[in-house]
């Protein structure tokens, strides 16, 4: 989605640089990459992650501008970072996204109607909103098929105070599942790919169609949930369940968790209601990403549930760097998504 929050304001279409950072904040670990394309190859010129301050992000909102900028600002001071340009992503879950249809109408006027359609189905006040939404389709009688994606003022407002308290020149703050998609789609040649981003407390699903997001949606589970429920199973404090989790194949030893069941059972549902939505558009191959993704086993389980190759994020084969060791990159990718994707936004991809 090309102008996803382009209502943020007009400043943020007028810097020409081709070079953006890509600023992924989460509940655990804040990363910002810096990238250049070519030759098929993503070549990774900046990096750095460092620790979430406590209280600086809660449940995936940014809620203390001052505290991350305390901690971003000697990473800024320390790094080679050649731009001062950066993109941002807001959680899934703070974003509502509805798909709706609307009967042809001059393209002039779909401004109005998706404004009109976002007030009769979005249970907040829309002037408390900033609105976006993009064209998936039309229909064979010329209506539009719309992906209305809506997000609180106020959480853009602590966005735009970090860039200003850090003297960043704000490009784009866009929903994490876009970031995501257009990482895979530099990524994989595959007409239609899933992508699971599983984070420490939510978990999105989407989907990808030649290099266009068709669907997303977040549910409220994550790595976190998981770990309480190995604890709570093997009696564990919840350092040591992190531990275990992280070396033990838990399906191969037959845990049986609730918490892993309804996880398998949203995707599926998540999936089954795309494939309804859109007959003839076959998945076939789903992407696991995220932190939450590292958890051994999972990619085949769910191979095995849902009969579609899913596989882990691997940046090995399009991703080259000075700076870290192919065994690092290996070890990072399930957390740079994101950052990347938001890297790679100047190309214009999705």
């Amino acid at each position: 989605m090309k102008k996803l929050m382009k209502g943020i304001g007009n400043w943020l279409d007028n810097f020409k640089e081709t070079s953006v950072i890509g600023l992924d904040i989460g509940e655990d670990t804040i990363k910002l990459t810096e990238v250049d394309t070519g030759r098929g190859r993503i070549v990774l010129k900046g990096l750095s992650i460092v620790e979430t301050p406590r209280g600086g992000v809660e449940d995936g909102k940014l809620k203390a501008p001052k505290m991350v900028a305390e901690i971003l600002n000697p990473v800024f001071e320390e790094n080679n970072f050649s731009t001062k340009q950066v993109t941002t992503a807001i959680s899934g879950e703070e974003v509502i996204t509805r798909a709706i249809e609307i009967p042809n109408i001059p393209k002039e006027e779909l401004g109005e109607a998706v404004k009109w359609e976002a007030s009769a189905q979005i249970p907040i006040p829309i002037e408390e909103l900033i609105l976006d939404y993009e064209i998936l389709g039309r229909g064979e009688d010329g209506s539009y098929n719309i992906l209305i994606i809506a997000v609180k003022k106020k959480l853009i407002d602590n966005y735009l105070k970090l860039f200003e308290l850090l003297k960043l020149q704000g490009v784009a703050i866009e929903i994490e599942p876009i970031a995501i998609a257009r990482t895979v789609g530099k990524l994989y040649e595959t007409d239609t790919i899933g992508v699971i981003d599983m984070g420490t407390k939510t978990t999105d699903i989407s989907i990808l169609h030649k290099d266009q997001l068709l669907f997303t949606r977040t549910v409220g589970i994550g790595g976190i949930d998981i770990t309480h429920d190995v604890a709570d199973s093997f009696e564990l404090r919840l350092e040591e369940a992190e531990e275990y989790k992280k070396e033990n194949n838990l399906f191969e030893e037959g845990f049986t968790s609730l918490v892993l069941r309804s996880l398998t059972t949203d995707i599926y549902r998540s999936l089954d209601y795309f494939q309804v939505k859109n007959k003839g558009v076959d998945i076939k191959k789903i992407i696991l990403t995220g932190g939450g993704s590292k958890l051994l086993g999972l990619d085949k389980h769910l191979s095995n549930e849902f009969g579609v190759n899913v596989e882990k994020l691997d940046l090995s084969n399009r991703l080259t760097s000075n700076l870290r060791s192919e065994e690092d990159l290996l070890q990072l990718a399930p957390f740079l998504g994101v950052s990347i994707g938001l890297a790679l936004r100047e190309e214009g991809i999705v």
